[in-house]
């Protein structure tokens, strides 16, 4: 089992706002789209869900071409941002449904339904309506919904963004054991660069509809291949100096160090972080991010360093990668 983008493309009006992408999910796989609002994620999603159709390239799952297949025929497992489940309904009810509409008789709509209340535990809810369901307990009645509709690939379109920063941590475990853990391939579209680090095998970064990187989250973090993925993954940001003959030199935070021979800093900001401080630097070669430990104050001078075998180079006019 796989899904395969081939060389996709999706225009509105002039304007292409998905452009030669190319992508494959492996069986058993996650794939999360990243990039900022407008680069193509949610446009990609709604292309192999067949909610959308490309004006070029084709979508194969399992082999076969379902580009002009109906999103109804495309055994599509999708979760979407909003829930959408419906409010009229009861938990059973809305878990039902899909089933109904495939035929599938009454008794075994029940077998199915309560086998997976039960995996989700939500047997308890069962009678209850969306409005009276935390956001969490909503969230997994739409990974329920999910599940029961056996599907051949699942998309996930920014699942946890409506719920708060705890409920998000105790979900993705949740997320991971149902779904990620599965046989099916999986496209998680996000955000937010810290939750597709944490649930995905590789990341695609979009950037204005076209791929920018992909690979693992430790090679998008220790090897950018671009400035705008070296300044997207990873928080706090890295630093970008001062372009020096066609050179843009890039040090993440964690590399630069105190040290009694180095660049002479003044430090002009800090930010508490728990374990360690982010430190705002004025420096000779502009303003510079650090992560200490120390107790250090403002204003304070200090001498900081850091391994050239630490820095990221880049052309400073295409972006790419040099080293």
């Amino acid at each position: 089992m796989s899904l395969i983008l081939q060389d996709i493309g999706r225009r509105v009006g002039r304007k292409w706002i998905l452009r030669h992408l190319q992508l494959e999910v492996a069986n058993g796989e996650c794939l999360a789209l990243l990039g900022p609002s407008g680069c193509g994620k949610s446009t990609t999603l709604r292309l192999i869900a067949g909610l959308d159709l490309a004006d070029e390239g084709s979508i194969l799952i399992d082999g076969q071409d379902v580009s002009k297949v109906a999103a109804v025929d495309r055994r599509i497992g999708m979760v979407f941002q909003s829930y959408a489940l419906f409010p009229h309904l009861t938990v059973a009810a809305n878990l039902c449904l899909g089933l109904r509409v495939r035929g599938i008789s009454a008794a075994e709509q029940q077998h199915r339904v309560a086998s997976v209340l039960a995996l989700m535990q939500l047997e308890e809810f069962a009678d209850r309506r969306p409005a009276q369901l935390s956001g969490g307990q909503r969230q997994r009645v739409a990974l329920a919904r999910a599940l029961l509709r056996d599907p051949l690939v699942y998309l996930l379109d920014e699942p946890m963004s409506n719920l708060d920063a705890q409920l998000r941590e105790d979900l993705r475990p949740e997320l991971r054991r149902l779904i990620l853990n599965g046989n099916q391939p999986v496209v998680y579209v996000t955000h937010d660069q810290h939750e597709a680090m944490a649930m995905a095998d590789r990341i695609a970064v979009l950037r204005d509809g076209q791929l920018e990187q992909i690979g693992t989250p430790q090679e998008l973090y220790l090897k950018p291949s671009t400035i705008f993925v070296a300044s997207f993954i990873g928080r706090p940001q890295i630093n970008l100096l001062p372009a020096q003959s066609g050179i843009v030199t890039a040090i993440r935070p964690e590399d630069v160090h105190l040290s009694e021979e180095g660049i002479s800093c003044r430090i002009i900001d800090i930010e508490w972080l728990g374990t360690s401080q982010l430190c705002l630097l004025d420096s000779p070669k502009g303003k510079l991010r650090m992560l200490c430990n120390s107790q250090i104050k403002i204003p304070e001078n200090v001498k900081v360093k850091w391994s050239s075998e630490k820095e990221h180079h880049f052309n400073s006019e295409s972006g790419h990668r040099i080293n």
